[in-house]
């Protein structure tokens, strides 16, 4: 059963040096401008959270549902969403350099004008909305639907 956690209790532990969030519901949450460098949301519920502009890079997230979240503007360099659902996230803008969306799967997401220089989407299944002024240089494909 995962524990529901507002954004202030969530920045006040990661302040205090914890990082692993794993199975936390945040649903809702507003943690837009958060610096959450190398934060753990696996199983995380992130279904409506405004990540907008945050600083995640190195973080690691996968399996629940992730419905409407925003991601835009934000720096994710070296995440991993490997085996991630990504349905509906919106990862517009977003700097997602060196990330791992390795098995990714979803639908309705959006990398409009995101940096994806050399991002691994190898084996995802993501139905993409919009992928408009997107920066894949170097991105890895293979296999991908």
């Amino acid at each position: 059963m995962a524990w529901k956690m507002t954004a202030e209790e969530l920045l006040k532990h990661y302040a205090a040096g914890e990082r692993d969030f794993a199975g936390v519901d945040l649903h809702g949450v507003d943690l837009s401008n958060a610096v959450l460098k190398e934060i753990n949301l696996d199983r995380a519920d992130l279904n409506g959270v405004n990540f907008t502009g945050a600083d995640l890079s190195g973080g690691y997230g996968r399996g629940r549902h992730r419905g409407h979240t925003k991601i835009r503007y934000a720096i994710l360099k070296n995440a991993i969403f490997r085996d991630a659902n990504l349905s509906y996230v919106n990862f517009s803008r977003s700097d997602l350099s060196f990330a791992n969306f390795s098995q990714a799967y979803g639908e309705g997401v959006f990398f409009e004008d995101a940096c994806l220089f050399c991002a691994e989407l190898k084996d995802a299944q993501i139905r993409i909305n919009s992928f408009d002024g997107a920066n894949v240089e170097g991105t890895i494909l293979e296999d991908t639907e």
